[in-house]
């Protein structure tokens, strides 16, 4: 029995992409253990059952001791970026390091001999890293050697997140933002589309999320008769069920872009900024649609259109999901684990 340990930077929650991935994850002839800095109790109590051992740590010291005591044949780090501290304390400990780069890139880097000397050597602990999408991969390419980089996309659980059949348009088409609330992600553009008298006889924007421009959306929502704000979603995939078209107007370079696979695994198209991760999800205008935020005019066009060709929602809805089905099913995804896994315990 091999030994596999999972260390993360986040809190760990039941219904999370995440979560998600570490349920499918058990395999008869590996012991997975997780390290977070928290846990939630009905996400324990389904790991557990997983036959998982799970620690919380909070400094290098705590992590130390942990790794010394399970003595691993393969660590996992997740959330966390090249360079990092544990990094290079994990590597005291095992020969086996892999870092998932699930953080995008940052914004308006200068590429220098030095920036990629440094991250060359930062680097070093780490024996493969394991990129998101293919955009991710690209971008650590730049600075690490390719052969310590293998592409394993972002999966969706397709057993939580079934396909719906689109609901009529029985009066205005229902587009949804389900996301952080913040500049980078491009809510802004949303608040000024859906204040478009044109528009709003038409669709209505519900919106579900939090963060730093929630006060600005809960005013505009109770200004606007077309914006809805619900809060946080607390079942997505149910949710995502309820809408004609989801919106994806991000204003930074997506890593991978979670919730347009979401919408896509319902059966619902999705409209995105063609920037980042986002921009290669799906074939424009097969699976989805590509357009600029910044150019009101061209998104409020392509909504009239679209409410008046629901047929249409409807096969771009259904292409979708069978993208999902071929490309980003999690059930790929664990098992390209396991086999980047297998071939570094082997070795």
């Amino acid at each position: 029995m091999k030994n596999i340990v999972l260390i993360c930077d986040i809190d760990v929650k039941k219904g999370s992409s995440f979560f998600d991935f570490l349920i499918q994850l058990p395999h008869s002839n590996k012991h997975f253990i997780l390290f977070a800095r928290s846990i939630s109790d009905d996400a324990y109590s389904v790991l557990k059952s997983k036959n998982y051992t799970y620690s919380s740590f909070a400094n290098s010291a705590q992590l130390f001791a942990l790794l010394l005591h399970h003595r691993p044949h393969l660590i996992h780090f997740h959330f966390y970026g090249i360079g990092h501290l544990y990094t290079f304390i994990a590597r005291i400990f095992c020969s086996n390091i892999v870092l998932t780069m699930h953080n995008s890139p940052p914004k308006q880097v200068e590429i220098t001999g030095w920036r990629r000397w440094k991250q060359l050597v930062l680097g070093i602990p780490i024996t493969r890293l394991c990129a998101i999408s293919p955009f991710i991969q690209r971008w650590l390419e730049v600075f690490i050697p390719s052969e310590k980089i293998v592409l394993i996309n972002n999966g969706i659980n397709l057993s939580r997140f079934n396909y719906k059949k689109l609901p009529p348009i029985t009066n205005k088409l229902r587009c949804f933002y389900i996301g952080s609330l913040s500049a980078e992600k491009g809510i802004h553009y949303l608040l000024d589309l859906f204040s478009q008298p044109e528009l709003t006889t038409i669709a209505q924007l519900d919106i579900y999320g939090d963060g730093e421009l929630a006060e600005q959306v809960k005013l505009t929502a109770n200004r606007k008769h077309s914006i809805y704000y619900h809060g946080r979603s607390a079942q997505i995939e149910q949710d995502l069920q309820q809408a004609h078209i989801v919106l994806m107007p991000s204003c930074w370079q997506e890593a991978f872009g979670y919730v347009a696979v979401e919408a896509m695994a319902v059966g619902r198209p999705v409209i995105a900024q063609p920037i980042g991760g986002l921009a290669e999800i799906f074939t424009d205008k097969e699976q989805g649609w590509y357009a600029c935020f910044e150019q009101i005019d061209q998104v409020q066009k392509l909504l009239t259109f679209l409410y008046s060709h629901n047929k249409i929602l409807e096969r771009v809805g259904l292409a979708a999901r069978k993208k999902v089905e071929l490309k980003y099913d999690i059930t790929i995804q664990i098992a390209k684990t396991h086999e980047l896994y297998s071939s570094l315990i082997k070795q």
